[in-house]
């Protein structure tokens, strides 16, 4: 892609605006101190939780100032970092007598900072006017006292793993030892932030929450300046993160929210900002300084003037940002982001513009990873109602469904108090654009919510990728839910028809015990526009602080109804009142029996009757009824056939042989085919017939075979078995083009 000059020039000049942002961030803050101190001093009781917990603002201005001293030598700023420095500390007097006698960890006094998030940018402001001249003997003498002391407090909880909190732990003790190189406990400063940091240097975080991962990158590149790690910004981890999080940017110009965030949350602070600028610096990508341009300007939009904790990360943007650098757009469509064993996320997408089509499934569970990390926290901290850490029950949820900037699915957002709000808010299975289970039957007179809901403990279950396909007409995706306590599997196949850009939701459920369940279908949206037979119109056009375009709206059709009941409750989601829509079923089930909801999402101009797209979509019956899939969506002279195979063991030969697949067991018969894939997709017009298919020996259409796998000797079989054995191996996938008189196209 051609570089245009104007983009060219934006990023010679990203320096420059920038600093302009940062400048007029710290004059406002600067101006709202007093009122922003004397407000918190309003409400300084102790809290329970966090104990005496002093405000962030005047920290992060007096990052600022001593950033913007260290950039134009200005002593005004000196001078204001060195006020607020020298008097933070004085805000212990709010204590309530006898306060501190209360709580352990204040034995030996109530540190000026107790707040872990706050250390790294009061020592770098310390840092950056120590030598300015400011500082008279005794106000420099009290703010070393005050980083000493508040940095020995986080010897009471030195948490660690691979995950955010522990990195910011880290990074406090590496600025305080690099501050306080003589103090005489630097050197267990140093060792401790070495022990903290060994977790998440040069490995992989545990974390899977777009509010937080942020967090974790900027303390690492932070702690890594400090110690003077310069491996951690190029290993192979590292550039693994950072294309992971540009593939992820959706069309409204950041990482969308999953796990627990809220919308826009992942540029909160702009902490991706300074991450996507030094990963850029790193590695000379352009497309991490496009991902750097993109973040900076949502939140723009957002505000005319930066709040000064994001003017204190859009500093470290300044600081690495490579001037140099050109900006280029991200190439590609539809993709895994990025793996399935660490990402676990697949993106589907018509393009990288504002007005592009763009779906986020995420289907990432807790993990094999990072053990021990997981295992401290949840033996050390309230963590129930969440995977370690700070991740959903989301597992095969749709986070983000977008359409020409139109917001037509979002995620469930952060909880509203701690540990977790009323029912597990948001982390729950049931805040989520997915299917749940429960055991026992629901009554016909109880609301869908009133039965599944809980207080909201996690139940851990495991997930892996089945297919991801990028085909000439659709894009598909298969992965899969193992829940092991509860008895069941679950397979979510989202294929998205590029053109007229549906998407066909396929969720298949076995049972992997006897038991009774209920199963349901969840779609959360702000409003619901229209309700009809089998049918339901969305639109969500704004979560707090955020207004969304108008434009669209969203079909939710079902079109496989059998012993399904339907209906909208209310519900409080993303800190609003919202609605689900459901699909919902409870039954006796036998080992091995299968279940399973067909949902069409059509995106339309919501000026356009949802109804009218309804005649043109139908299910087909199959051979194989609910161990597979059919479906045909007409268009004008445009019949397309969708089939999915639920059961993809029909196929295999109980006779312990090499190959095992059989066609005659795997074969399925809808419509006009006949095939043993996994996965086919077909438009006929009345001329030809163009068809993708995939795992598969035979395809059949009208009789004829358009594809057929061919016979081979396999020997050295299992068992002893005859070294002749003749059998046949499946194609990967195929795709062809066949007109209907026989000449191939």
């Amino acid at each position: 892609m051609l570089l245009c000059a104007a983009a060219l020039h934006a990023a010679h000049a990203q320096k420059r605006e920038y600093i302009d942002d940062i400048r007029a961030a710290a004059e406002k803050a600067w101006k709202d101190d007093p009122s922003v101190v004397g407000e918190w001093k309003k409400h300084a009781d102790p809290n329970v939780l966090w104990g005496y917990n002093p405000p962030a603002h005047p920290v992060y201005c007096a990052a600022v100032c001593g950033f913007l001293y260290e950039q134009t030598h200005e002593r005004v700023y000196a001078e204001r970092a060195a006020a607020l420095l020298g008097s933070y500390g004085d805000l212990r007097s709010s204590i309530p007598k006898g306060y501190a006698s209360s709580r352990i960890e204040y034995e030996n006094g109530v540190p000026s900072l107790t707040n872990f998030f706050f250390l790294p940018p009061y020592v770098r402001a310390f840092l950056a006017i120590r030598e300015s001249g400011v500082l008279a003997g005794p106000e420099r003498e009290k703010i070393e006292s005050e980083i000493a002391g508040s940095v020995d407090f986080i010897f009471r909880f030195p948490e660690w793993g691979a995950h955010n909190r522990a990195m910011l732990r880290a990074e406090a003790l590496a600025y305080a030892a690099l501050a306080l190189p003589s103090h005489p406990h630097a050197p267990k400063w140093r060792e401790m932030a070495r022990v903290i940091a060994s977790d998440n240097v040069r490995a992989w975080e545990i974390e899977d929450a777009s509010n937080y991962n942020p967090v974790w990158l900027h303390a690492l590149f932070s702690y890594a300046s400090a110690a003077g790690d310069s491996l951690v910004y190029t290993s192979p981890f590292m550039k693994y993160y950072m294309e992971y999080y540009t593939r992820l940017i959706s069309p409204a110009g950041t990482v969308p929210d999953f796990g627990d965030a809220s919308w826009n949350s992942a540029s909160g602070g702009l902490r991706l900002v300074a991450v996507f600028e030094k990963g850029a610096a790193s590695f000379r990508d352009p497309a991490l300084k496009w991902a750097a341009q993109s973040v900076y300007t949502t939140a723009k939009r957002r505000e005319t003037v930066l709040g000064i904790d994001e003017a204190y990360h859009l500093a470290d943007a300044f600081r690495w940002c490579a001037d140099d650098l050109d900006v280029r757009v991200p190439s590609g469509g539809s993709r895994e982001v990025l793996d399935d064993v660490v990402g676990k996320k697949i993106v589907f997408r018509s393009g990288w513009d504002s007005s592009a089509s763009y779906l986020l499934l995420n289907y990432r569970d807790e993990g094999d990873g990072g053990w021990l990390s997981r295992r401290n926290l949840r033996q050390t901290i309230t963590v129930e109602e969440e995977k370690m850490t700070h991740g959903h029950a989301d597992e095969n949820s749709i986070s983000l469904l977008m359409d020409r900037g139109s917001v037509l699915l979002h995620d469930g957002g952060y909880r509203d108090s701690l540990p977790s709000g009323r029912y597990g808010a948001w982390r729950q299975d049931y805040f989520h654009n997915r299917v749940i289970a429960r055991k026992n039957k629901r009554d016909g007179s109880q609301s869908l919510l009133s039965f599944v809901r809980n207080f909201g403990a996690y139940r851990r279950v495991k997930t892996e990728k089945i297919d991801f396909l990028s085909l000439r007409s659709v894009d598909m995706s298969r992965t899969r839910v193992v829940d092991e306590e509860l008895g069941y599997r679950w397979d979510r196949v989202i294929t998205w028809v590029r053109d007229p850009g549906y998407y066909v939701v396929v969720d298949g459920i076995q049972a992997i015990r006897p038991d009774y369940f209920t199963f349901a279908s969840l779609w959360h949206a702000g409003t619901v526009l229209e309700r009809g037979e089998h049918y339901f119109d969305i639109v969500t056009d704004s979560v707090p602080g955020y207004r969304f375009p108008k434009g669209r709206s969203l079909l939710v059709y079902f079109p496989e109804t059998y012993a399904k009941t339907e209906g909208v409750e209310d519900e409080r989601r993303h800190s609003q009142e919202e609605h689900v829509v459901y699909q919902a079923v409870s039954s006796q089930y036998g080992a091995l029996d299968m279940e399973l909801f067909v949902t069409v999402l059509v995106p339309h101009d919501r000026s356009a009757s949802p109804r009218s797209f309804i005649p043109g979509i139908r299910l087909l019956p199959t051979s194989a009824p609910y161990r597979a899939v059919a479906l045909e969506i007409t268009r004008g002279k445009v019949k397309s056939t969708l089939f999915v195979r639920l059961d993809l063991d029909m196929e295999l030969a109980r006779e312990n042989v090499r190959p095992r697949y059989l066609y005659g067991l795997g074969k399925v018969s809808f419509g006009d085919f006949e095939t043993d894939a996994h996965f086919l997709y077909a438009e006929e017009t009345p001329d030809s017939i163009r068809y993708s298919a995939s795992n598969m020996l035979k395809v059949v259409y009208r009789g004829k075979a358009l594809m057929e796998a061919l016979p081979n000797t396999h020997g050295l079989q299992p068992d002893g078995g005859p070294d002749n054995h003749v059998g046949f191996s499946k194609w990967r996938y195929w795709e062809d083009a066949i007109s209907l008189n026989g000449k191939g196209q």
